[in-house]
């Protein structure tokens, strides 16, 4: 060790004040890229694991494919391992539950199935052979239709066919099988089931409802072993590049295809550029944030000690140290406290994350299903840490660097004598008289000695400056975060949904009553709608939505421009109970009995339209809503059925029973209503418009229950749909983003109040001999007191003069980064705002009392004699 690397030694020992806050500056900002890197390895770890264990390890499918096609398509090198569905048959379901799913649709898998798709086994096992099976779960809850191990099932077994006889797989949804279609004179099934073959299988499990089957299926999927020739079969598959899947599949897929989006998005191969931007914006933000943050506080006390030390590096310098040897006696100091930081900060990152997600885990696994056996646990990679210790170390250096090159430029004479650091100019010093009219000669005096040697108080003004800028940019990053999460999680404002079919025979007021009388239903409600078209003129489109559709309008298939260039659009019509309506009406506004004419009907527009390409848009339709006549027209293009309503009002509220804004226009009339607007828009008006029952509680899973029991005893037949799981969703976001902002806004909090601290407390120390010849010359105690409260107002209000502006303008960066991904008005966080200003009063003064207390014991000859400050 050489006389400098003593000296720097010797130096940190005897300011144990100034050296202790470094390092708890350099352990802050280790701490949290840790956190920040760490968190990310840990939320892709968890989220890639969930992605295979719910969606599978596949990349591409390529569906509908004949053998030919599938021998040409898996003959490619790129692939890396291939699975495939083939398609035995569809059979005919015994009276199923669910309506819309009528088939068990039978599937031959090998061995190797479970290497790409996901198949988990909840009781007995694999097929072996051909003559076993595999049945869903789901077939059971949902179907209505239950077996057990070993049972054997004999089923018909055939193609299930359109009405021209081709041959439809289970990505088709179910094109009726009650409905009937005329043609050439004879009455033709949408679709059937034939050349049917009767088959006995032995059930030897069951399995989870699989993520390969759509919603829309028509089928429960069975699987069952097989290795022979099919007609048509689907084909999963992983390529040796994932990022040319796309083109892979644009290139050779014989029929329809899709990507496992989430699972190529982790892996870094996704198309949604608009996504990918978002989150890189925001990580930038993040990390840029912290070191500042970490810089503003290490810069400041490498700066106050080099300061403190021109006059030793003064005699060095005539003693022969060189430039370099002083320098490298200021990193060797940055290197001896990272050493003692860094190790630290890491430690006390991983500790601090881990016990996040010790007690938030189970809320984040939530967010991608309540039911996933998967927990989010710490997993950090070494890249992080690497990362982490690689950006905490070059913040260190390079807050010692830059306030150790400016002091290197001083002649060694200057140095010693510190002239530098209070540099007189002509009428510089000059105060306004108003100054000492309102603060008296104190204030005056605090003006002066501001304007007198710059240098050492910009610092501390610079410090309030960051500090503000941090903690306002951190609060704005989390307040737009947490407006992101809610834009795009909508509440319905009711946890269930029940949908009566239309063949069952009922009162609905006396069910209403029944729901209503169910322990834990809070509210209930019973209504129906469905969907028709209108067009909007060009000219009565607000700029917005004509914006938008104009770049996007062939991404919904829901909404198209016609050639006259307005548009049309879908529309659901809700009816909801007349008092319910009634007291909508008053809500928002409206009379109610602008809407009782049952001959021409009047409804409430909701115009205000949520929808998602490429990122998120809130858009009106109308530019200038009004009251006006809206033609409807069937929604079926071969059913030329028209109706002309009303839209009274236009309204962005909802009233209970209506689900929330989506890529539709939603259009609300009273239920009484209902018959005269079905029957005038319909394909086949003779039949009814099914009811759905809306019901709000606390307790979804015991309601749901509780309905069950209460549908079977009244012989109805019903679908529920519980939307707490969203809601759930919705919920866990919020609070973890809260969780997460907390924890970071405390983080860069301790930052700035440890910047500010260590700033102006030193300031002050280093200033003891200013002090002491003031009192020398007569300045008492009040008035000094007097000087430094003027001092304090005078740090607080130059720091917020640039930091609010500032501020404001890095949450306009933020916001510029989020709305890559939401569309959304900018909007300033004002309660961040408040608090920052008293904060900056609050810290300053605080600390000026704890410097002054400190200064209160000094001896005033002891301080004049110490030339060192």
């Amino acid at each position: 060790m050489n006389i400098f690397h003593k000296i720097t030694l010797t130096n940190l020992k005897k300011n144990k004040t100034r050296t202790i806050v470094t390092i708890i500056g350099i352990i802050l900002s280790t701490a949290m890229f840790t956190a920040v890197t760490s968190s990310i390895s840990s939320l892709h770890a968890f989220m890639k694991e969930y992605t295979i264990d719910t969606e599978g390890c596949w990349q591409g499918a390529a569906f509908h494919v004949t053998p030919s096609e599938a021998k040409d398509f898996l003959s490619h090198d790129e692939i890396e391992s291939s699975v495939s569905l083939k398609y035995i048959g569809y059979a005919n379901l015994k009276d199923p539950a669910n309506q819309y799913k009528p088939y068990l649709y039978i599937c031959g898998v090998t061995d190797d199935i479970t290497s790409l798709l996901p198949v988990h086994i909840t009781k007995g096992r694999m097929p072996e052979n051909d003559s076993e099976l595999l049945l869903p779960e789901h077939l059971t809850y949902d179907g209505g239709i239950a077996y057990s191990l070993n049972d054997e099932i004999t089923l018909d077994v055939g193609e299930r066919v359109d009405e021209d006889g081709s041959i439809l797989d289970n990505n088709t949804s179910l094109l009726g099988n009650k409905s009937e279609k005329t043609k050439d004179g004879k009455v033709i099934p949408l679709e059937s089931i034939t050349n049917t073959e009767s088959k006995t299988y032995q059930v030897v499990g069951f399995y989870s409802r699989p993520s390969f089957e759509s919603f829309q299926a028509p089928g429960y999927t069975a699987l069952t072993l097989s290795s022979a020739r099919t007609s048509y079969q689907d084909i999963y598959f992983c390529l040796h590049n994932s990022k040319d899947v796309s083109s892979f599949l644009e290139q050779n897929a014989p029929y329809s295809y899709t990507m496992n989006y989430d699972l190529l998005r982790l892996d870094g191969a996704s198309m949604e550029d608009s996504l990918n931007r978002t989150v890189t914006s925001l990580a930038v933000i993040l990390i840029a944030i912290i070191v500042l943050g970490s810089i503003s506080l290490i810069y400041n006390a490498f700066s106050i000690s080099i300061s403190e030390r021109t006059r030793q590096f003064g005699l060095l310098s005539s003693l022969g140290a060189t430039r370099h040897q002083m320098i490298h006696s200021i990193l060797f100091e940055a290197a001896f406290l990272c050493l003692i930081g860094i190790p630290l900060g890491i430690f006390f990152g991983l500790v601090g994350i881990g016990i996040t997600f010790y007690f938030t885990g189970d809320t984040l696994a939530m967010l991608y299903r309540s039911e996933t056996t998967l927990h989010l646990t710490l997993q950090p990679s070494v890249a992080g840490i690497v990362i982490a210790v690689t950006l905490a170390f070059i913040t260190v250096l390079i807050s010692a660097y830059l306030p150790a090159r400016k002091s290197m430029k001083l002649s060694a004479l200057e140095a010693i004598r510190q002239t530098s650091d209070i540099n007189i100019r002509s009428k510089k010093v000059h105060t306004f008289p108003l100054t000492e009219k309102l603060f008296g000669f104190e204030g005056m005096l605090a003006a002066k000695n501001y304007k007198r040697s710059r240098s050492k108080y910009r610092a501390t003004v610079i410090s309030l400056f960051l500090s503000i800028v941090l903690f306002i940019s951190a609060s704005s990053f989390c307040a737009y975060l947490t407006r992101s999460a809610g834009s795009i999680y909508n509440g319905n404002g009711y946890e269930l949904s029940c949908t009566i079919y239309s063949e069952n025979n009922y009162d609905p007021d006396t069910l209403l009553t029944k729901i209503r009388a169910l322990d834990g239903v809070d509210k209930a409600s019973y209504g129906a709608s469905f969907a028709a078209c209108f067009t909007v003129a060009k000219e009565d489109c607000s700029k917005e939505f004509e914006s938008f559709y104009s770049d996007y309008e062939q991404a919904y298939y829901s909404n198209t421009l016609l050639a006259d260039d307005s548009c049309e659009l879908t529309t659901l019509i809700y009816f909801v109970e007349d008092h319910l309506f009634e007291d909508y009406l008053k809500e928002i506004g409206e009379n109610p009995s602008d809407y009782q004419n049952s001959d021409h009907p009047t409804g409430v527009l909701i115009d205000r339209l949520h929808v998602f390409n490429d990122k998120y848009y809130d858009i009106n339709i109308f530019a200038n809503p009004s009251s006006q006549d809206i033609v409807l027209s069937a929604l079926d293009e071969d059913v030329k059925n028209t109706c002309t309503v009303t839209a009274g009002a236009f309204s962005d509220t909802i009233p209970f029973g209506v689900s929330a804004p989506s890529d539709n226009a939603k259009f609300i009339f009273p239920y009484s209503c209902k018959d005269a607007l079905w029957q005038a828009l319909s394909q086949n008006p003779d039949s009814s418009l099914e009811n759905s029952y809306y019901i709000k509680t606390d307790n979804h899973k015991q309601v749901q229950t509780d309905l069950n029991t209460l549908f079977d005893n009244e012989n109805i037949s019903a679908d529920i749909y519980d939307y707490m799981d969203s809601i759930e969703n919705e919920r866990a976001m919020i609070t973890v983003i809260n969780i997460f902002s907390y924890g970071f806004i405390t983080l860069i909090s301790l930052i700035a109040a440890a910047n500010v601290f260590n700033t102006i407390s030193t300031n002050i120390i280093l200033r003891k001999r200013e002090f002491a010849m003031l009192k020398s010359i007569g300045l008492s105690p009040k008035g000094f007191r007097k000087m430094m409260q003027f001092e304090c107002l005078l740090y607080g209000c130059k720091g917020l003069l640039y930091g609010l502006p500032a501020s404001i303008g890095i949450t306009w960066l933020i916001y510029r980064a989020v709305s890559d991904g939401i569309d959304f008005g900018f909007f300033i966080p004002w309660y961040s705002f408040v608090i920052a200003i008293g904060s900056v009063f609050v810290v300053v003064a605080a600390t000026m009392i704890y410097s002054m207390r400190k200064l209160s014991s000094e001896n005033i000859m002891d301080a004049l004699k110490n030339e060192n400050l």
